[in-house]
């Protein structure tokens, strides 16, 4: 089974984020189905005006990636 590695933001961001507002986590990637792809990320890109949004939801952002497998 493939893991994945989530980056998730803990609480609001106070001034310039830190890593303390950040966790790392791994999840169990079920298997690919018709359709899908897996891909590892390169680059991440989150602009900093992105501090102002709620990050309840997640953070809006942009990606480098290369295609490990698809279906």
């Amino acid at each position: 089974m493939t893991t994945a590695k989530v980056w998730s933001v803990k609480r609001e961001f106070e001034g310039s984020p830190k890593l303390d507002e950040f966790v790392l986590t791994q999840e169990a990637l079920s298997p690919l189905k018709t359709g899908e792809i897996l891909i590892e990320a390169l680059y991440l890109s989150l602009d900093p005006y992105y501090r102002l949004l709620p990050v309840k939801d997640g953070l809006p952002g942009e990606q480098v990636a290369r295609i490990i497998e698809s279906k």
